[in-house]
C-alpha cells in the first residue's frame, strides 16, 4: 500500500507561549525524531508561516533548522498555504493573495530560495471553485482537499488519483474516515486495530490518503504519534510525497463544491459550506464578518496614511480564522478568546491618523454588539446547548490539548 502522508501545524499568530512550548515537546520534536529515525518515511506538511515566526521568536529555531534539514533530504515536502491561516474563499481575493505571497516569501527566506512548492493548502481544507484561477496565477498545480468538495458526501468519490478540474488545477481529495479514525477514536493500545481500519476500507488499501492536524500526533491526542509510527513503518506500507500522486494519470472531474475539512454533508446541500466560521444562524459569526469587512475595506481607503504599513501588518494577523472558530460553539467555544480576538481587530487600525470618525464609531459599536452577544450565549447557556446539539447531532469525537470535548 502507498500512503500519502498530509500534516498541518499551525499555532494562532502571537499564541500563549506555554502552549506553544507545550505543543513542541508533546508534538513537534517528537514527530521529527521519528522521521529522523525512519530515513524511508515521506511526508508532505504546511507549517503555517505564523508558527514559523513564534517559533523563530520564542528561541525554538532547533525545530525550523531541523524541518530544514528534512526537506532538503527530500522526506519533507512542503506546500503553498495562507500565512495568517484565514478561510481563503471568505476574503476579498486580493487578501487571499496578499496571505498566499507573505508565506512564499517568509518560506524563501527561512527555508532558502528555491523553494518552489507546486501543491497548495488551504488552511482548514476550505475551498471554493472561485480560488481557481488564483492558485493557477501563482504557479500551483494542485492543490490537496477533504473529499466532501467532490460531490458533497463522505465515503462515495474516487480518491486514488488526482483529479483534473475543468479550470485544470488538479486535486487530490483525503480519505475523511481513516484521517479522524486515527486522529480521534483509534484504539492506541491496540496499534493493530489501524491496520485493521484501513485494509477493511474500500478506497484506502492500495492507496491511502491522510491528512490531519500535525497537533493530533502527541499534542491534541497523547499516543497518536506512536500509532503512526507503528503504521507509517509497518512491513508493505510504502509512504510517498503527495506531489508524486498529483503527477500521475488522473481522471476528468466536474467542478468542485465549497467545503472543508469540517464540513458536515446537510451543511454543503444547505449551501453552508464554512459553518464553523461563517454560519448564517449565528449571529456572532455575522456581527465578526461586518466588522472583518469594515476593518479591510478601511485599510484599502487609507493606503496613503503614515501608519499603513504597520497597520497593514497587523490586519494581516488579525485574519486568522480562529476567532470565528471559537465563536461556533460546534462544539468549539471560549468566551474569552473571541471577545479578546474581536478587541485585536479593532484595536489594529488605532495607529491610522486617517481613519474617519464615523467609521471608528462604527467598528467601536460592532465590538460592543459582539461583545454583549458573546456573554449573552455564555450567561444563558445557549453556547453550551449550541455543543451539546453539534455533538450529539453529528457523533464526532474531538480531543484538544490531550482531553475529549464532551457534550
Amino acid at each position: 500500500m502507498r500512503w500519502y502522508n498530509f500534516f498541518h501545524i499551525y499555532q494562532p499568530p502571537a499564541w500563549d507561549e506555554a502552549i506553544i512550548r507545550r505543543v513542541a515537546d508533546e508534538s513537534y520534536r517528537p514527530v521529527l525524531k521519528i522521521l529522523e529515525d525512519h530515513s524511508s518515511l515521506r511526508i508532505t506538511m504546511n507549517i503555517t508561516g505564523a508558527l514559523v515566526e513564534q517559533l523563530l521568536a520564542l528561541g525554538m529555531s532547533d525545530i525550523v533548522n531541523r524541518y530544514r534539514v528534512l526537506i532538503h533530504r527530500g522526506q519533507v515536502e512542503l506546500v503553498g498555504s495562507a500565512m495568517y491561516h484565514p478561510i481563503l474563499p471568505l476574503l476579498p481575493v486580493e487578501e487571499a493573495r496578499r496571505q498566499i505571497e507573505l508565506q512564499t516569501t517568509l518560506y524563501r527566506q527561512t527555508f532558502g530560495p528555491e523553494y518552489s512548492p507546486q501543491g497548495f493548502y488551504c488552511p482548514e481544507m476550505a475551498y471554493d471553485p472561485h480560488l481557481d484561477g488564483l492558485l493557477l496565477e501563482l504557479g500551483y498545480t494542485w492543490v490537496i482537499l477533504d473529499e466532501i468538495s467532490a460531490n458533497g458526501e463522505i465515503g462515495t468519490a474516487p480518491i486514488d488519483r488526482p483529479w483534473i478540474l475543468p479550470s485544470g488545477l488538479r486535486a487530490v481529495f483525503r480519505n475523511r474516515h481513516i484521517s479522524d479514525y486515527l486522529s480521534f477514536s483509534s484504539d492506541l493500545a491496540n496499534p493493530a486495530d489501524g491496520l485493521r481500519a484501513i485494509k477493511e476500507d474500500s478506497r484506502g488499501h492500495e492507496v491511502l490518503i491522510t491528512a490531519m492536524d500535525g497537533e493530533n500526533l502527541g499534542h491534541h491526542r497523547h499516543g497518536v504519534e506512536r500509532l503512526w509510527e507503528f503504521l507509517a513503518t509497518y512491513p508493505g506500507i510504502e509512504t510517498e510525497t503527495l506531489s508524486t500522486l498529483a503527477k500521475q494519470p488522473g481522471i476528468r472531474g466536474q467542478r468542485l463544491l465549497s467545503g472543508s475539512w469540517s464540513s458536515q454533508p446537510a451543511d454543503v446541500a444547505r449551501g453552508i459550506p464554512f459553518a464553523l466560521w461563517d454560519h448564517p444562524e449565528n449571529p456572532i459569526h455575522q456581527l465578526q464578518w461586518e466588522l472583518t469587512r469594515l476593518i479591510v475595506r478601511t485599510v484599502g481607503e487609507c493606503e496613503r496614511d503614515p501608519n499603513y504599513h504597520t497597520v497593514r501588518h497587523l490586519v494581516d494577523r488579525t485574519l486568522a480564522s480562529d476567532r470565528y472558530w471559537w465563536a461556533s460553539a460546534s462544539p468549539w467555544w471560549d468566551m474569552a478568546i473571541v471577545i479578546r480576538e474581536t478587541q485585536k481587530l479593532a484595536d489594529a487600525i488605532t495607529p491610522m491618523t486617517s481613519v474617519p470618525p464615523a467609521t471608528r464609531s462604527a467598528i467601536e459599536q460592532l465590538v460592543q454588539r459582539i461583545t454583549t452577544t458573546v456573554e449573552l450565549w455564555e450567561r444563558t447557556g445557549l453556547a453550551h446547548k449550541r455543543q451539546h446539539d453539534y455533538l450529539l447531532g453529528t457523533g464526532d469525537v474531538r480531543f484538544m490539548a490531550g482531553g475529549q470535548v464532551a457534550s
